[in-house]
């Protein structure tokens, strides 16, 4: 078996600094999936959400939203994170890899074909996705909070390099510090929690780790467990 490219990352270390200002605002609607309007002193901003989740429980009119300025094709803004149980949630998946990268050799290729597939990163011979949520419901972590036929492709893929080559490996980046178990979401989506199970019963393997916003730094929590209960 290749050896596992993870590098021990301390609880506490920051492992992102998101750039520029940030403002507060208030959610006003969610006209789609990737749009938000939010008030901001007494105004109508119109922000991206890099997120195509439903996260319900975050983007909601009354909410409190962070944003900052950020060029696209359609907004002048991008939503950071929302505000749920007296903590800051971060929101914008275009960090995902960034922050997984932290925790993974430097000289790790990003984006690398498999088949039909594409991967998040490959180490030497071991192909690394990386899946990240934020759904933190019934005292537990889980993942996804829409169903996803993407992921459960991804998921396939790995259960294909491990019976192939068993350099197959998941991390599931969680973007809350309380929860201490993840498990995967299957009244939301089934097949990604049987294909999750399967990989967990083939070896595959899988990590969580958690994490908080705090101020501009996306800050590392810890490990979080996998419940084993289907």
């Amino acid at each position: 078996m290749a050896e596992w490219p993870l590098i021990d990352v301390s609880v506490g270390t920051a492992m992102l600094r998101i750039p520029g200002e940030q403002y507060e605002g208030m959610v006003l609607t969610r006209p789609n999936r990737f749009l938000v309007s939010v008030s901001y002193r007494n105004q109508t901003v119109v922000c991206h959400l890099h997120d195509p989740g439903r996260l319900k429980e975050l983007i909601y009119a009354g909410n409190r939203v962070l944003f900052r300025e950020a060029v696209g094709s359609k907004t002048k803004y991008s939503i950071t994170a929302a505000f749920h149980d007296g903590q800051w949630i971060l929101t914008d998946t275009r960090f995902h890899n960034t922050i997984a990268s932290k925790f993974l050799d430097p000289g790790c290729k990003r984006e690398v074909r498999y088949g039909s597939h594409v991967i998040d990163f490959k180490c030497g011979d071991i192909f690394v996705e990386v899946k990240g949520g934020t759904l933190y419901e019934d005292g537990f972590a889980t993942f996804p909070d829409a169903p996803t036929k993407r992921g459960s492709e991804h998921l396939r893929a790995l259960l294909e390099l491990k019976t192939r080559t068993d350099n197959a490996f998941l991390i599931v980046l969680f973007f809350n510090p309380e929860p201490i178990l993840f498990r995967p979401n299957r009244k939301t989506d089934p097949e990604f929690a049987r294909l999750f199970y399967t990989c967990l019963e083939n070896n595959v393997r899988i990590k969580v780790f958690k994490f908080g916003l705090y101020g501009n730094e996306v800050v590392y929590r810890g490990e979080i467990g996998i419940s084993r209960l289907q």
